[in-house]
């Protein structure tokens, strides 16, 4: 977890840039909770992500469009992922949307040299510069052989790519709701054991 002046921690336990993006409410597939609720929160999150620092980030509110838009990415993303977790095929609409979205970002990037390639760049000072990022990142992800470890939480379905070594993953986290199915199951026993009794 990283916090980002000090307002509140953002989770980054999906371990990928895309993926931690759609972890940004509390549960999925519904929530009560949405951590990206103005255009402020999104510039937040990018910089604890990594992705800008205060000294790039000209325009913290951005445009109403502009907001709209990620947000609307945010969900797409969750539509192509979640139910490749699961293992069913992603919504074909929401799949177009990203793909299309990733295709945009890479015709407006700035090309810079990297080792003996080439990589894509952003200025990460807009709303739509950070989404250029993320559907870049989702198409890489979606291209990738990481993709075969995607999975789900088994307690808030929070998204994550599973890079344990039996890749038994079942949780967004242990101290989040492994702990709590934990506590469950023990609260279950001993109350089976006070029954028994």
């Amino acid at each position: 977890m990283t916090s980002y002046l000090g307002r509140r921690p953002f989770d980054f336990n999906g371990n990928h840039l895309a993926v931690d993006f759609t972890n940004t409410v509390n549960s999925r597939p519904e929530f009560t909770r949405d951590d990206l609720a103005v255009a402020s929160d999104v510039f937040e999150w990018a910089a604890a992500a990594g992705l800008s620092t205060d000294a790039e980030i000209v325009n913290r509110s951005g445009d109403v469009a502009a907001f709209d838009a990620i947000i609307e990415l945010r969900e797409d993303l969750y539509r192509v992922l979640g139910p490749i977790a699961a293992g069913v095929e992603p919504d074909p609409v929401a799949l177009s949307f990203v793909s299309g979205r990733a295709a945009a970002a890479l015709a407006s990037a700035d090309w810079v040299k990297v080792g003996s390639g080439l990589e894509p760049r952003w200025s990460a000072c807009s709303l739509e510069a950070i989404g250029h990022r993320l559907a870049d990142e989702a198409v890489s992800l979606l291209r990738g052989p990481a993709i075969a470890r995607l999975g789900a939480c088994a307690g808030c379905g929070w998204l994550f790519v599973d890079t344990s070594r039996a890749h038994a993953r079942r949780w967004c986290s242990m101290n989040a709701c492994g702990v709590r199915d934990k506590m469950r199951r023990y609260h279950r026993r001993q109350a089976d054991g006070v029954r028994q009794a």
